[in-house]
Parts: structure tokens; C-alpha cells; sequence
């Protein structure tokens, strides 16, 4: 099911997308090179659907950058945890980094005027599958787009803490950042893009739910036992991300508000280095509005490079000089036990060349028209990030 899947994707507008850029850069007046610009499918929020948003980035520099995508949230402490904390178990040296989004949420008030003083919350949902995170390259001048569901909740209000439904201001914060970023810079010449971009200010309003359906259920090992901390992301029909969480330590999960009708729930391990991604299919209707739904994490055999995580990592290829080699052919063989992967790829103008690639050792030949080719080894470290290599290869020397 998982890899056969086609998700559909509902399209945004993004005709003003230039002239709003301009105005932004205009408005915020800030001297990073990244802009930020977000704008939304639709401006009404009718809980517990989330926002279809797109964020759009633009390079206003002289560099190209390197994008980390996809661009994730922490959940919510009501939702049991966070989805992707530094990791505090790796050896010393080992990289790690990505990006993220934060997400504000400020109310106002009925006439438009000021704003009220709590927020509201909200976060970006993961892939349901396994992730599949990859380098953008993002040119002087250029731009690029990806789009994000995101959960929201209203700010609560009094001592009963009850929903502020109405009118919100909504914009984002993106971030990102790598333990071996400087690094990277420095050994190859790579320019990861870190920091901080906010991004413009979007009206919408958040009303309360009026459906009544729902979906439990719990998630166990295959002994049986519960199975704590698993992803649980709740779909429509047509596989469109409703709602995420975390089970809790009973393996226990539920989603409320729900309209009749029939829904995906995938889950899967976050944090595992191979696709543990479990799918089925429920409906909720007028003789079973209470649905449930239990769910079984069964191991599995890793026989196929595809169902193993990959990180990006850069080559630079360079002459002897340091002078980037453009359209170089890098073909990379990893191989381990029963799996065998072949990646290949060819370097831009600027010599670079960003490949998703198994942690391990590797075997890279490097090859350009009319001159002999070269092989070298390296190893991939294990975990997140994003890894680097800068080779040196002359063809005047061949």
C-alpha cells in the first residue's frame, strides 16, 4: 500500500506570489537571504480540518543555498512528546540538523482592533510514511514552494479553559540548523542555509467543529503489548491529512469532531531507520459514529533499499586548482548484507551534487567525458543531517 500510494493534492494560487514578495521585502526591510512568504488554501478553519498552507522561499542573495526539506514541527505538549528533539545519544562528531516550522497563532478581537492576550497553537504534520528528506537548491534569484498541512487550535480563554473561536492572525517561523554546518562551509563549500525567516501574516477564522464522529483505538507490538510514542496521522478519503498525534504509554490514540464518512490511519515509528508504516482503512457512519480501530506493528524484513531511511549528502568536485567541475557523473554502490543500492548523479555549474543516500560505507566513481574515471570510498554517518564530501578530480591528469 505505502509504496503504491497516490496522494492527491489540492492546488493553491499563487498568481500574487511575486508582487507579494516584493511587498514583503519591502515591509520587513531584513537582511537574511531567505524570504518567506506563506499563503493558504482556504481563510475558514472549521475544526478539526487543518490548514493547507504553502510556503513560499525566495533567495534574495549572491549564494546559492541548500534547503533541508521536509520541514517539520514539535508537538504539542497535550499531544505526549516531541516528534523530532536533537538526539542526545550520538557519538561525538556525528551530524545532525533539519529544519522546522513554528507556528503563531495570535487572536483578535470582535472588532479587528487589538489583539486578545492568549494564543492559540498549532503544528506542521510529518509525513505519514517513511520520510524522505532531501537538499533543495536554491539559486540566486530563485524560488521554491512546498506545501504543509497544518493542526491548529484556538487560544483558550477563562478558567474552564474553553475554545476562543473567531478571528486569527497566522504566520510562521522557519528554522533550521546543523551541528556541521560550519563545517560543511568550510570543507566544501557549501552554504546550508541556518537560522530564522518569519514569514507575513495571513487573516483566519477558526470555528468549532460540528460534526460528532470519532475514531480510537490502540496500537500494540506483536506480542501484543502496547505500543507507546507511535505516529498516528488520521486521513480523508483521498488520503489528505486531517489530524496527527503520539499514542500515549497504553498504545491508546483518538480523534473526535469527525464527519461521516471514511478515513486512512497510518502508523509508523518516527525516529526508525527503516519504513515501519502500517495503514487501514476506517469508516465512520450513522450506525457506527463511534468507530474504532486497533493496530498491530508488525516487524518487518528490510529486503529493498527503498524501504531504508536515506540522508542527503553533497559532493563538490573541484580540479586541481579548485575550480568546480560542472557535469562531472558521480555514480555511488552502497552495499550491506542483502541490500544493494546504485545511485548516480551529475554536478551543476557550480560543481555540486546533492544524492539521498544510505548511511554506510560507499563506493563513488567519478567520470567526465573524454577523461578517466576515478573511484574513491567514504562513509556516510548514521543519523540526521546532512553529510559532505569534496573531491578533487583533474582530467588534464588523466
Amino acid at each position: 500500500m505505502n509504496s503504491s500510494r497516490i496522494l492527491s493534492v489540492n492546488r493553491f494560487c499563487a498568481l500574487a506570489a511575486i508582487p507579494l514578495f516584493l511587498l514583503l521585502f519591502g515591509v520587513t526591510g531584513r537582511a537574511q537571504n531567505l524570504k518567506l512568504l506563506i499563503s493558504v488554501e482556504r481563510q475558514n478553519i472549521v475544526a478539526p480540518n487543518p490548514v493547507r498552507a504553502m510556503l513560499h522561499f525566495h533567495n534574495s542573495g549572491q549564494q546559492t543555498l541548500w534547503l533541508y526539506r521536509p520541514v517539520q514541527s514539535e508537538l504539542p505538549g497535550d499531544r505526549l512528546g516531541l516528534l523530532n528533539p536533537v538526539p542526545t545519544d550520538l557519538p561525538p562528531g556525528q551530524p545532525y540538523g533539519g529544519s522546522k516550522l513554528k507556528i503563531r497563532l495570535a487572536p483578535r478581537s470582535a472588532t479587528g482592533g487589538s489583539a486578545k492576550g492568549a494564543a492559540g497553537s498549532g503544528f506542521a504534520m510529518a509525513p505519514d510514511g517513511l520520510p524522505h528528506p532531501r537538499l533543495v537548491r536554491l539559486a540566486p534569484g530563485a524560488d521554491y514552494q512546498e506545501r504543509v498541512s497544518i493542526h491548529v487550535e484556538p487560544a483558550k480563554t477563562g478558567g474552564d479553559g474553553q475554545p476562543d473561536w473567531g478571528a486569527y492572525r497566522f504566520s510562521v517561523i522557519y528554522s533550521a540548523g546543523y551541528s556541521n554546518a560550519e563545517a560543511l562551509a568550510r570543507d566544501i563549500n557549501a552554504n546550508l542555509w541556518h537560522g530564522h525567516a518569519t514569514s507575513n501574516t495571513v487573516e483566519l477564522n477558526l470555528q468549532p467543529p460540528a460534526a460528532k464522529g470519532s475514531i480510537t483505538g490502540t496500537v500494540v507490538d506483536s506480542i501484543g503489548r502496547p505500543f507507546g510514542q507511535a505516529l498516528v496521522t488520521l486521513e480523508d478519503d483521498n488520503e489528505n491529512p486531517l489530524d496527527q498525534l503520539l499514542t500515549d504509554n497504553e498504545g491508546r490514540f483518538a480523534f473526535a469532531h469527525l464527519a461521516m464518512g471514511r478515513y486512512w490511519l497510518a502508523v509508523r515509528q518516527p525516529g526508525a531507520d527503516h519504513d515501519t508504516s502500517v495503514f487501514r482503512q476506517v469508516d465512520v457512519t450513522q450506525a457506527d459514529s463511534q468507530a474504532t480501530a486497533d493496530i498491530m506493528m508488525v516487524p518487518v524484513a528490510i529486503n529493498k533499499p527503498d524501504r531504508m531511511l536515506h540522508k542527503p549528502v553533497l559532493f563538490h568536485i573541484v580540479d586541481s586548482k579548485g575550480h568546480p567541475v560542472a557535469k562531472a557523473g558521480i555514480a555511488i554502490l552502497f552495499s550491506a548484507e542483502t541490500i544493494v543500492e546504485n545511485r548516480k548523479a551529475r554536478t551543476g555549474n557550480n560543481g555540486f551534487a546533492a544524492v539521498n543516500l544510505i548511511p554506510g560505507s560507499i563506493y563513488v566513481t567519478i567520470r567526465t567525458h573524454g577523461c578517466k574515471k576515478e573511484e574513491r570510498h567514504a562513509g556516510v554517518a548514521p543519523g540526521p543531517g546532512v553529510d559532505g564530501f569534496k573531491y578533487t578530480y583533474d582530467c588534464a591528469g588523466n
